[in-house]
């Protein structure tokens, strides 16, 4: 707990930096589904955030600072039970929507929907949890797990139109999701098997649909 506290200490800059990043990043979710003018808030919080990770990597390569390394062997073997786990989640998200267990037909929407979980990944996973890594090894696999999930809560309550929404099954299993593909990241030293496993989980869960669900922002 001492070192902990000590190593927070010495990394206030970075974590300040990843603070005002949230910050953007929640603002958008809050407002992306507002009517205008509110959702420039959304687009300003986007773009604040963007401007505040490029400020903060100024000084790191670019694919570096999203987990992105040069793909090795310890890599490729983590991309296995990657593929597996979004696999596996993604029945288990369609179990829940009492949808069978994979899609009967893939849409064109399945070309799309592995951009939106791989895009995630690289900010949550590969950003977030790897600008905050100095810290720790478990706080920042935590915090981003604990970010994606408030993202996520707050894109679905920011819909004008109320649905009926499993909300303890989405806040529950986003964060489960988010710590297992933080430990993939963590365990691979890339962002490259959080990625895979995103983008596998969105192909299985929203592969047969023709256009994005209304939770997705677009």
């Amino acid at each position: 707990m001492q070192k902990t506290t000590i190593l927070l200490i010495r990394h206030m800059d970075r974590i300040r930096d990843v603070s005002l990043v949230v910050a953007g990043i929640l603002l958008f979710a809050i407002f992306i589904h507002s009517g205008w003018p509110q959702r420039l808030v959304a687009f300003a919080g986007l773009t604040g955030a963007a401007i505040m990770i490029g400020y903060s990597i100024r000084f790191t390569p670019f694919l570096k600072a999203f987990g992105l390394s040069p793909v090795s062997p310890r890599i490729l073997l983590f991309c296995i039970p990657a593929v597996l786990l979004g696999i596996g989640f993604g029945m288990l998200t369609r179990n829940t929507f009492d949808l069978s267990p994979i899609p009967k037909t893939v849409t064109s929407f399945a070309f799309i929907a592995p951009f939106i979980g791989a895009s995630e990944e690289l900010i949550f996973r590969g950003y977030i949890q790897g600008y905050l890594r100095p810290v720790g090894r478990i706080l920042p696999v935590v915090y981003a797990s604990t970010v994606h999930t408030s993202y996520k809560l707050l894109v679905i309550l920011s819909l004008s139109i109320p649905l009926q929404f499993d909300f303890f099954f989405l806040v529950l299993w986003t964060f489960i999701g988010g710590l297992v593909f933080g430990a993939l990241r963590e365990l691979a030293h890339s962002s490259i098997p959080p990625v895979i496993a995103h983008a596998t989980f969105d192909i299985v869960l929203y592969g047969a649909m023709a256009v994005a669900p209304l939770w997705v922002w677009s």
